[in-house]
């Protein structure tokens, strides 16, 4: 059975979103159901690779791992990952779509919301129950316009929201109270309880706060989670993993924590083991003397490789080298060689000198290399390791004092290694994750260090019992059957509404558009979502400016057309044909969330052989219940008119058109 989407959002960053949205997945796959967690919009440095070689937020791969489902990339259709104090790459459909400011991307948004659209409806025709993730909190003010992750996707989804709070970082209620107040009234009605995270304590003390806060908000509290530490991967810099500071017993594993660290869940299956004390290093009066020290993933290698010039602590590295085992993964695997060219400005420009861990040198390149990799370790053939790569340059050596570490399957290489294997940088992530070379690398420093060697782990196994814990803790904190009755399928009325209608204007005279346009804005002035498409125009019009920035109104932007239609050679009309059955079929998709549909000059572009009417028809005749649809051009045939319930004909009865007046702008067009 099909439940209706739900969305969890938090008061703040870290509250606990991805917690509580990893535990329903695994609640909501417990009792039957195939579940899909879904971040429109995920900021964030730890990301994950698809089995299809796409790359996506390292939260949603979790998210899916606990819902026992493969990720895909419609989990998280953007993604940014900040490469500077003022901007991040942007990554969409994950594929990087460029770097780009904060001002410059917030302007992008509107443009990206079919995008969204899209990945969510094919999502929603897999599974059963999607449960989406909005990112910091709905209530910021200043990002509320073209919001496309909180309120703003809720309603793209049409989906009921959990608020999450986090009592342990104090103001708990203040939060919650000044988060609901200042959202629009039509928000909070999307708000249908609220759930109190990290507490700890007696809950009866807590009743008198919960139970005012539900007086004060109308929203009653559905749950009170008790503060208990279960390892999943965290996605971001608040993470409590990256607070470890103290030096424990057992193998000292020292991770440096450069500004813009990446992919610190690689180092997460080390902390597992019971011999294991790991930590994370910001100074160099805190390195001491590791038996491993780790050069994580970066999102700017040649920025943190000044950081950590600067703060000494590459000096500090350079003088421990013959006394401990030192690893870099992917950016700290390049700042391990010799030196690091950046001829095109992918990162900082200019060449810069590495540590001088490894003979090797690193050239950055535009084009991101990404995929999972499966590869066999060069002095242990039969050991297989699985791992996924996401870089954007390529490592070589410089003279023949190294050796390679990894052969892949494709016949490539990765990663070198010092003769005594003690130093060693490879651009697999997640290879400790994989449990004989975890195992055989500390027991090598188990038996120097004379430690006994611990009770052999499955990091798989040992994910599971946290999705299990996990789920048992909110599944006896939080009123899941409340959950399940918001979540229940709609009823019949809701299901079945008035089918919607279809309307063609068409004929030689003027006002066909500006009927359509006219029907939009009304239509969202009335609540309705409304989705436009102009075919034959090249984005110009001068309606397009202001239904930009009316609310409730997406437009799509086509193609810039550099000449008339009458005007291409045939190989353009074949290619332009080609082009808008194409888009036709990605607006179909996207349009399933919307209450009106306007394809603008579709009838004319089938006309002039420029778009298939069998697709159009077909979609019309299968189209969601409610919607309509409008259609505008010249000469309709008879079996679009037959699928018409209203037909308007337009005919010029005169125009200044005549008479030598041109077309004028904001008047024709």
């Amino acid at each position: 059975m099909k439940l209706k989407p739900l969305m969890i959002q938090g008061t703040m960053s870290n509250s606990g979103k991805t917690f509580v949205v990893a535990g329903l997945c695994r609640i909501f796959q417990k009792d039957g159901y195939r579940c899909a967690p879904f971040k429109s919009q995920n900021m964030a440095l730890n990301s994950y690779i698809t089995r299809d070689g796409w790359e996506i937020g390292r939260a949603q791969a979790m998210q899916a791992e606990a819902a026992m489902v493969e990720p895909m990339v419609e989990m998280n259709p953007i993604m940014l990952k900040p490469n500077s104090d003022m901007g991040s790459q942007v990554i969409v459909n994950g594929e990087v779509l460029g770097n780009f400011p904060a001002a410059e991307y917030y302007k992008m948004k509107e443009q990206l919301k079919p995008t969204i659209q899209k990945a969510f409806h094919t999502l929603e025709e897999q599974f059963d129950v999607i449960v989406l993730e909005g990112a910091g909190s709905p209530a910021e003010i200043n990002l509320k316009e073209n919001d496309i992750v909180n309120m703003g996707m809720a309603e793209m989804a049409d989906a009921d929201v959990l608020l999450v709070a986090d009592i342990d970082r104090g103001g708990v209620f203040a939060s919650v109270y000044g988060t609901i107040q200042l959202l629009e009234p039509e928000e909070r009605k999307r708000i249908k309880g609220i759930i109190i995270n990290k507490f700890r304590g007696d809950v009866e003390i807590l009743k008198p706060g919960l139970e005012m806060i539900e007086q004060l908000t109308g929203i009653p509290v559905i749950g009170v989670i008790p503060y208990e530490k279960i390892d999943l991967d965290d996605e971001d810099s608040l993470s409590e993993q990256l607070m470890k500071r103290k030096m424990g017993k057992g193998i000292d594993v020292a991770v440096i924590r450069l500004p813009h660290i990446s992919n610190f869940t690689d180092f997460r299956a080390l902390e597992m083991e019971e011999q294991v004390s790991l930590r994370y290093v910001t100074k160099k009066e805190e390195l001491g003397n590791p038996d491993v020290l780790i050069l994580p993933g970066t999102k700017n290698t040649m920025y943190d490789l000044k950081w950590l010039r600067e703060s000494g602590i590459e000096a500090r590295i350079c003088r421990i080298r013959d006394d401990c085992r030192i690893i870099g993964i992917c950016g700290g695997y390049q700042m391990m060689g010799e030196l690091l060219q950046d001829p095109d400005g992918i990162e900082h420009g200019g060449v810069m000198k590495g540590i001088g861990l490894l003979p090797v040198q690193t050239v950055f390149a535009e084009q991101k290399t990404r995929g999972q990799k499966r590869a066999v370790l060069k002095r242990n053939p039969s050991m297989m390791i699985n791992g996924y790569e996401i870089h954007m340059g390529k490592t070589s050596a410089v003279n023949q004092q190294v050796e390679e570490l990894l052969h892949l399957e494709d016949g490539t290489t990765d990663g070198f290694c010092t003769p005594d294997g003690k130093i060693w940088g490879s651009y697999f992530h997640g290879i400790f994750d994989n449990d004989l070379f975890r195992r055989e690398f500390l027991a090598e420093i188990s038996k120097e260090k004379g430690i006994e060697e611990a009770e052999e782990l499955s990091f798989e196994q040992y994910k599971e019992e946290q999705y299990d814990r996990l789920e048992q803790l909110i599944r006896n904190s939080v009123d899941i059957e409340r959950i399940y009755r918001l979540l229940q399928t709609r009823s019949d009325e809701e299901e079945s509404p008035e089918k919607g209608c279809v309307h063609l204007y068409y004929g030689d005279g003027k006002g066909k558009t500006s009927a359509a346009v006219g029907l939009a804005v009304r239509a969202a002035g009335a609540g309705k979502k409304v989705l436009i498409y102009q075919f034959l125009k090249n984005n110009s019009s001068s309606e397009r400016k202001c239904l930009d920035l009316l609310q409730g109104i997406t437009c799509i932007r086509g193609p810039e057309m550099v000449t008339f239609t009458s005007r291409m050679t045939e190989e353009e009309r074949r290619e332009h044909f080609v082009e808008n059955n194409r888009t036709l079929q990605e607006i179909f998709q996207t349009a399933r969330q919307y209450d009106v549909l306007i394809l603008d000059e579709a009838i004319y572009a089938i006309d002039l052989g420029q778009l298939s009417e069998e697709p159009l028809i077909d979609y019309i005749e299968n189209r969601p219940n409610g919607q309509e649809v409008i259609l505008t051009g010249r000469n309709p045939s008879k079996r679009l008119m037959e699928c018409a319930d209203y037909c308007s004909c337009i005919v010029k009865e005169r125009h200044p058109f005549d008479r030598g007046l041109a077309g004028r702008r904001g008047i024709e067009y």
